[in-house]
């Protein structure tokens, strides 16, 4: 077999050992059926999945069991991956300027016929928003090689923007800065306290100078600063000028020369949150960027740290079309919620062991492989999982293999309970009369 696939047995067993004992072997099996591309084949369905992973039935039902009951946390999960990558020390987490790009955003599963769906998520192809677990991402961005790649590192069950950012702020440190797309708004970071952002502003966005101008000696006293437009619009055949910025940057990216229009110290109106509006323009594109952030950087930092904000859109795309989560057929309250979250977190696994590992060829056309997760997946799909488990050997010889690894693997097992002093079967569960005595009663 291929090295990746000990690799990733050996990964996952790390990854869900501090899990109690039975629990962590049914979400090993259920993350390396997903990280191998089974739901693809079974069109959604949990159980074909599992046993074309090659698990026994009993493993099969212990797994789903797993993800229909137990009480794990996915939080925690994460935090135990972000672990383990510091622990390789195969990648680095992507600086730029002086700063760590902190992305978010929202993902929804789509459920059209799923009974108690009420959350609703906006599907392009449709136009509109459809029945959907929407689920709200936070991801950093690690560099392997010349590579970039998120890495999942919070998860809420819920499409609330200020849930999101109270989230957010939680886990963002000082070297954080948040990257958001236009659906976060200054108000919204004004209300959740969240400092060191960049944000994309809309086409039609005003705002007012900080600084309110003197008093000419005529009419009413100023009470706000003046009103700042940084793009020209139209209003019923009218043009409506833009307002002349503070100071112009120019820089050169990928051979050609942007132009940055800089506006310093705005407010919102009613608010207090000071912050810069930054409108680049790119000759490769029609419409100008428009961002928006406290920071006192330069706007080739700030048009480097919003240009990360695209990464984080491997994780679904990774976690839904090639590994097969977009589809489902899980209806319990927690398996609902709990199959996306899994489906994202295999996502992260696939995109980093398959970006440290060594490219695999599809066949002998492919020349000059790279190491992507569609290949990664393929050298998966042909291994079985219970086969993995029985050549230790080939897990020694991993640079990754140690005593305390092997320590963690013998957790990874089967929770050998004392069960033969209770009843089983209908007996089990079988209602029993209750005995009530024999009491007399009269009357006067």
């Amino acid at each position: 077999m291929p090295e990746p696939v000990y690799r990733t047995y050996l990964f996952l067993a790390q990854l869900v050992a501090f899990l109690p004992i039975g629990t962590n072997q049914g979400i090993a099996h259920l993350l390396w059926t997903i990280v191998a591309g089974k739901l693809l084949n079974s069109r959604g369905a949990i159980f074909p999945a599992l046993s074309e992973a090659g698990l026994s039935n009993e493993q099969s039902r212990r797994a789903e069991a797993a993800l229909r009951d137990s009480k794990i946390n996915v939080s925690r999960l994460l935090e135990r991956l972000a672990l383990l990558i510091r622990h390789e020390r195969k990648s680095d987490c992507l600086i730029v300027g002086k700063w760590r790009p902190f992305l978010i955003d929202w993902v929804g599963f789509y459920r059209p016929h799923l009974k108690g769906c009420y959350s609703k998520h906006f599907a392009s192809i449709a136009g509109k928003a459809l029945p959907a677990i929407e689920l709200g991402m936070m991801a950093r961005c690690l560099v392997v090689g010349s590579r970039r790649i998120p890495i999942l590192c919070g998860l809420i069950r819920e499409g609330s923007t200020l849930a999101l950012l109270c989230a957010a702020r939680k886990l963002m440190q000082k070297t954080d800065v948040l990257i958001a797309d236009r659906q976060v708004k200054i108000s919204h970071l004004e209300a959740e306290k969240i400092t060191s952002f960049v944000i994309r502003g809309a086409i039609d966005f005003t705002a007012r100078e900080k600084d309110i101008p003197k008093t000419t000696g005529r009419g009413r006293k100023p009470a706000q600063g003046r009103v700042v437009r940084p793009l020209s619009r139209t209003y019923k055949d009218k043009v409506i000028a833009a307002t002349p910025p503070n100071r112009e940057e120019c820089f050169v990216y990928q051979g050609r020369t942007l132009t940055a229009l800089r506006f310093d110290n705005l407010v919102m109106p009613g608010g207090s949150l000071i912050f810069h509006c930054v409108v680049i323009r790119d000759p490769k594109y029609k419409n100008p960027w428009l961002l928006l952030t406290d920071l006192s950087e330069s706007a080739e930092v700030l048009f480097e740290l919003y240009r990360s904000r695209w990464k984080i859109e491997q994780l679904p795309q990774t976690g839904k079309q090639l590994l097969g989560g977009h589809r489902s057929f899980v209806h319990a309250n927690e398996s609902r919620y709990r199959l996306p979250e899994l489906c994202l977190l295999a996502a992260s696994v696939s995109l980093y062991l398959s970006a440290t590992s060594k490219a695999i060829a599809t066949g002998f056309w492919d020349k000059h492989p790279k190491p992507t997760p569609g290949r990664f997946r393929r050298a998966l799909s042909s291994a079985s999982l219970p086969e993995v488990g029985k050549v230790r050997g080939e897990l020694r010889s991993l640079p990754e293999f140690s005593g305390k690894v092997d320590k963690m693997l013998g957790r990874v097992r089967v929770k050998r309970s004392i069960f033969e002093h209770l009843p089983l079967g209908v007996i089990a569960h079988r209602r029993q009369k209750k005995q009530y005595e024999n009491v007399s009663i009269t009357g006067n």
